[in-house]
């Protein structure tokens, strides 16, 4: 009997969490069932630009690059900051491209790209790290 009373108010704060998320959520809708628009700054919707892509930064932290997919123009430049605790390195997976010596936490690396194409590269110190540069 004591587990089902328990059962059954578990259930009921989790309908009455979920219905406040719910609720809440349609605080951001005006009256008339529009949807406050979003900052662009805020933005979760790639936007489109005519201007070049020049540079483009990854992170290097928890094991991981971030993000783990950049696009520049021919001819720009990515650099790979690593924030982690550990060295890394950025390998390219075949042919030309990226080929760092152990970047050090706190250290940098840049790579500039002359040929358009898809570079996928990964850490060979940590093989599962892995990411894509894609060049236009």
């Amino acid at each position: 009997m004591k587990k089902a009373l328990i059962a059954g108010l578990i259930i009921i704060v989790l309908a009455a969490g979920g219905w406040m998320i719910l609720k809440n959520n349609d605080a951001d809708n005006d009256k008339d069932g529009t949807t406050t628009p979003v900052p662009s700054s805020q933005s979760t919707t790639p936007t489109t630009s005519n201007q070049p892509v020049t540079e483009a930064t990854v992170n290097i932290k928890n094991m991981m690059f971030t993000p783990s997919q950049v696009t520049v123009d021919n001819g720009g430049t990515v650099t790979w900051t690593n924030n982690d605790t550990v060295a890394h390195n950025v390998i390219v997976d075949n042919g030309d491209g990226p080929s760092s010596d152990l970047i050090q936490p706190g250290s940098s690396y840049s790579y500039k790209f002359t040929k358009a194409g898809s570079y996928q590269y990964h850490c060979s110190v940590h093989p599962s790290m892995r990411g894509t540069i894609v060049v236009r």
